[in-house]
């Protein structure tokens, strides 16, 4: 399969760049409410008895630990989004201005056949 590494299409990145942005999306809403649950869990019954004041920083440790880690996978995900949002724009500009310059060549060279210069060199 052979591909040209300077092409791509504009329609697949839109299209690609919109499930991005879903799964950013998703991704925020999902560490949303798993930080909600995990607060949720912070009090429990008997957290003043000695195993629970033995245990409760090692569960907080944890518990924050998860929390940090599932908020940077959700960062890291929405990053990739922004990425390639980027991507796109660039690429969509990179286009527009060589479709421009060709447009500005052809005008100002009085090529007015479209490109075909019909044998002239």
């Amino acid at each position: 399969m052979s591909s040209n590494a300077y092409s791509a299409s504009p329609a697949a990145l839109i299209a690609g760049t919109r499930q991005i942005e879903q799964i950013s999306r998703l991704a925020n809403e999902m560490i949303s409410e798993f930080i909600t649950d995990v607060s949720s869990t912070s009090g429990w019954p008997g957290d003043d008895d000695s195993y629970a004041k033995q245990m409760l920083p090692q569960e907080k440790e944890q518990r924050e630990g998860s929390v940090k880690t599932g908020s940077s996978l959700s960062e890291a995900i929405v990053s990739i989004g922004d990425g390639t949002l980027t991507n796109l724009k660039s690429v969509l500009g990179t286009q527009n201005n060589v479709l421009g310059a060709i447009h500005d060549s052809d005008i100002n060279t009085g090529d007015t056949d479209g490109g075909s210069h019909g044998g002239k060199h």
